[in-house]
């Protein structure tokens, strides 16, 4: 991996451009008519981008830069895999679901098994939905939308560590892959539902994920760290 070394007045020039390509994107994102952030009341809006500068700030002030980015990708990955297994099929719109329908580890068909899945993992989303799992499919789609952005905007810090925006689009699809087959495997196996993994795969795919999990350290000692940054800014 080229990790590019940036100090003193450089580093500063390098935050001033991945800052703005940030905001160029959030921007496209509030904007875009496509899923629920662009419905988000300016406040929400306005949070997310404080947080997603927060952690463009810290990462910028950590000893390892390109480390501390890496972690974060982690986190995100693995959070926005939580809930967009759901979202995964052949015929998605978004980029990186219509892709990960042809993973070998992804089905692309845990939609069809929602009613057996959302009372088992998103116990009251269920009860409180008036028609057809409404409120369930809302949670599910909100919970993505917002780590997918967190991710993408963590993939664009990455690439100017790393001088190459392919090189980290496709260490973050790497991570994507590992993710969603873990998540995909848990909740088949929570549900009753066919697995699509054997047990070898399961125990090595497993292995990589908690390996990945230790790399990445603590999820809430981190989203702490973003908020306090962001609301000190």
């Amino acid at each position: 991996m080229k990790v590019l070394d940036f100090r003193g007045k450089k580093q500063f020039t390098l935050s001033d451009a991945i800052q703005a390509r940030i905001s160029a994107y959030l921007y496209d994102v509030y904007a875009s008519d496509n899923g629920l952030l662009g419905d988000l009341d300016r406040w929400t809006q306005r949070r997310i981008t404080d947080e997603n500068m927060a952690k463009l700030a810290l990462v910028m002030a950590s000893d390892d830069p390109a480390e501390t980015c890496y972690r974060d990708l982690i986190r995100e990955i693995d959070t926005e895999a939580e809930t967009g297994i759901y979202l995964v099929r052949p015929d998605s719109k978004e980029a990186h679901l219509h892709e990960l329908a042809s993973d070998p580890g992804v089905s692309g068909e845990l939609h069809r098994h929602i009613d057996t899945i959302a009372p088992v993992v998103l116990a009251d989303e269920a009860r409180r939905s008036i028609d057809g799992l409404d409120l369930v499919w809302i949670t599910i789609q909100a919970y993505h939308d917002r780590a997918h952005v967190d991710a993408t905007v963590t993939e664009i810090i990455m690439s100017h560590f790393l001088d190459d925006a392919e090189s980290a689009h496709e260490m973050t699809n790497a991570l994507r892959a590992l993710h969603y087959s873990f998540h995909e495997d848990v909740i088949r196996r929570r549900c009753s539902l066919p697995p699509v993994l054997d047990d070898r795969e399961t125990r090595d795919l497993t292995i990589m994920v908690s390996e990945l999990a230790k790399r990445s350290g603590s999820y809430e000692d981190r989203t702490e760290a973003i908020r306090d940054q962001a609301f000190a800014g």
